[in-house]
């Protein structure tokens, strides 16, 4: 139960669903964020592995691709409901990935 206040309460399933696309829109951004950093990351790794830097010797890109590919086998999402909310959160997400 969302509890408003009392001048918002007559407006409160717009307001909510206004509230899940903005969530979405910022969860996007920080994916986008996220990913960003990630790529800056392996690349910087890459560059200092050809010049002659080890940073971390005991970890190598076979292990890593094992460790995601274990990781990635182990998700389940189980029965989602597409519900509108989750729809619009959905959009959020989206636009803010695409645009962040």
């Amino acid at each position: 139960m969302v509890l408003y206040p009392s001048f918002l309460a007559p407006y409160a399933s717009e307001v909510t669903i206004i509230l899940v696309f903005v969530d979405g829109l910022l969860f996007g951004l920080a994916i986008k964020k996220a990913i960003v950093s990630v790529v800056l990351l392996l690349v910087a790794f890459v560059i200092s592995y050809f010049v002659g830097l080890a940073f971390i010797p005991s970890i190598s890109v076979s292990s890593i691709l094992k460790y995601i590919v274990d990781y990635s086998k182990g998700i389940q999402f189980g029965g989602i409901v597409v519900s509108f909310t989750i729809l619009i959160f959905f959009i959020g997400l989206g636009i803010g990935i695409w645009k962040g």
